[in-house]
């Protein structure tokens, strides 16, 4: 018995049960089609009469093909896809009924003379689409040879009886030219289609192997990027660390110039640090399964991210006000994103809002969404730049000129975060009056 080979066996190969299953499907969508062709050939010989072919037994393949299209509906839709071998053997008792129903069509309605004589290259065609090596086709062109020729044979030993009024199935030179096309025909459209297939699934194959290695190598690279993002963090941390120290303990005995050095050198640090956070965050795999979604309540996380800046905030005298909506209700968010997108908005609010200002963080729900609303009566953003702000490594022209140094990647960063969370963010602002940055969540 072969071996099973299932779907998690074969998790990087375009040769799935799953695909397999969806020909499937396409397969037996094909045969309906073809049972619908075959009533109406049936009506239209009834209707113009001719009646050189038994109607009764047309019938009766279109009323077998339509129970073993029915069966195998059932059985596809209700039977989920486990293994290859069993996907494959569905594929190949379809062909093989549909060629015993096809034989017999093409005896009732005429044998050599039959209008459906080629009909068997449709099949040929189908496994080479279908099937990943090359033999399943060409077992199926011989088998196709074998059941014509002796249908024909059979006639013309008069076996079987000869339907239709042609003479060709009793003349042994117009049976041999005959058959001698079918098998060029048959076995010319099976290495056409055989090879055209090997090359297609070759392309393809090729496209998905560098397509791994690009995203190996690209999650290589954001390992990479955030472990020396990490470790230049450290250091710096240490450096403000130290400044903070000397600041607070010889603060008062330092002269004017050295203590503006160390206020601009603890800034600098500060300004350095949140670069880092972004560049770490930024280099964050969407596909990290560290991070999954649970069933959280927003509204119990804002004051803690609040609470962060506050200090921040008191310290370049702007206030922060807090709406946080009543009525809370838990729906399934990355807490860890949400945390992120929360704390750019509010540090860039804070960070570009000028000394006696206010941040405002309001939430509010309605039936289908929540809502974050951040608000500043900061330096504000010009409306010809606006649509650009959600571009990476891009920042106003004002918000250069009021803080010099920044990434331009923290709005991006949002944004990604937002979508990557079936989320929305709005921007409404207007230059010297502020900004209001608006995000909203489904709930799912």
């Amino acid at each position: 018995m072969p071996e099973k080979t299932y779907q998690s066996d074969i998790k990087h190969s375009f040769y799935t049960p799953n695909s397999l299953r969806r020909k499937n499907i396409w397969l037996e969508r094909l045969r309906w089609a073809s049972t619908f062709s075959l009533t109406v050939f049936l009506i239209l010989i009834y209707a113009f009469k001719i009646d050189i072919y038994p109607y009764a037994s047309i019938l009766s393949i279109i009323l077998v093909l339509t129970v073993a299209n029915t069966v195998f509906l059932i059985y596809l839709r209700k039977s989920p896809p486990t293994y290859l071998q069993r996907e494959e053997s569905i594929v190949l008792a379809q062909i093989a009924g549909d060629y015993v129903l096809l034989t017999a069509l093409v005896h009732y309605t005429g044998g050599i003379d039959s209008p459906f004589s080629f009909f068997y290259v449709f099949h040929i065609i189908i496994a080479s689409v279908i099937f990943e090596k090359k033999y399943p086709a060409f077992i199926i062109a011989i088998v196709s040879v074998l059941l014509y020729s002796g249908l024909t044979l059979f006639e013309y030993w008069k076996i079987v009886e000869h339907y239709g009024n042609g003479s060709r199935a009793f003349n042994i030179i117009d049976i041999t030219f005959a058959l001698s096309v079918f098998y060029v025909t048959i076995f010319a459209s099976t290495y056409i289609g055989v090879t055209l297939m090997m090359r297609h699934k070759k392309v393809k194959n090729l496209i998905f192997t560098q397509k791994e290695e690009l995203e190996k190598s690209e999650k290589e690279k954001m390992q990479f990027f955030r472990f020396v993002s990490h470790e230049l963090k450290s250091p710096i941390i240490a450096v403000q660390s130290s400044i903070n120290v000397v600041l607070d303990v010889m603060g008062k005995d330092l002269k004017k110039q050295a203590k503006d050095m160390l206020e601009r050198g603890r800034k600098r640090t500060e300004q350095m640090i949140e670069i880092l956070k972004d560049l770490v965050t930024i280099s964050y795999d969407e596909k990290d399964e560290d991070h999954v979604p649970e069933m959280v309540v927003p509204c119990e996380h804002v004051p803690e991210v609040v609470d962060f800046y506050r200090p921040i905030a008191v310290e370049k005298n702007i206030k922060i006000v807090e709406n946080i909506c009543k009525q809370r209700r838990g729906f399934k968010l990355d807490k860890f994103l949400f945390e992120k997108i929360m704390t750019n908005l509010i540090s860039n609010a804070v960070r570009y809002t000028p000394a006696g200002g206010t941040v405002t963080i309001k939430t509010d729900l309605d039936d289908d969404y929540w809502y974050l609303i951040i608000s500043d009566t900061g330096i504000g953003i010009p409306k010809e730049e606006q649509k650009h702000i959600f571009e990476e490594f891009y920042r106003a022209s004002n918000a250069k000129n009021f803080e010099q140094v920044g990434t331009g990647l923290g709005m991006s960063i949002i944004k990604r975060l937002v979508e990557q969370e079936n989320g929305k963010i709005n921007l409404e602002s207007e230059v010297g009056k502020g900004s209001t940055f608006t995000v909203r969540f489904p709930l799912n």
